[in-house]
């Protein structure tokens, strides 16, 4: 006799659970409506039932959905797979770094270069001030050979 009235408690629990499934089931159903209305003090509400005193506007069909089987990384069906903009600005502006990069080292060899033209031919050495400062011909030499050695490592 225990045994029936276990069986008969576990069936009653069964068809409550049931029944509560169906009830969210239904509720789950309505949930695709959404409604939006200002009231008289000028706020606006959104709601998925319309309101009983004041005239509302169905905004369902302008929403997409967000718990949806297509989340917001996966490509939808008939969506063309795009890199994304974000990767493609993040792409163009370390190409552009890149490129700026390259531009300031041929800039500096350009320079260095000069240099090494000016050193190898008669050359006059003027200071901050103006006045002329005087090298001699050994020393001349071993500043073009640094410079031409970190013109050959740095700039190729």
């Amino acid at each position: 006799m225990n045994t029936a009235k276990w069986a008969i408690a576990f069936a009653g629990l069964l068809l409550a659970i049931g029944a509560n499934a169906n009830a969210n089931a239904n509720a789950n159903a309505n949930a695709d409506e959404l409604y939006r209305w200002i009231d008289e003090d000028g706020r606006v509400h959104f709601s998925d039932r319309p309101p009983a005193k004041t005239q509302a506007q169905d905004i369902s069909d302008k929403l997409e959905p967000i718990n949806s089987i297509h989340g917001t990384g996966t490509q939808r069906p008939g969506e063309s797979r795009r890199p994304r903009d974000t990767e493609r600005e993040y792409a163009q502006r370390r190409q552009q770094q890149q490129q700026a990069r390259q531009r300031e080292v041929e800039r500096i060899c350009q320079q260095a270069r000069q240099r090494l033209n000016a050193l190898n031919g008669r050359v006059a050495f003027i200071d901050a001030n103006g006045r002329e400062v005087r090298y001699s011909e050994r020393e001349r030499q071993q500043m073009a050979e640094k410079l031409r050695n970190a013109i050959a490592r740095r700039c190729g």
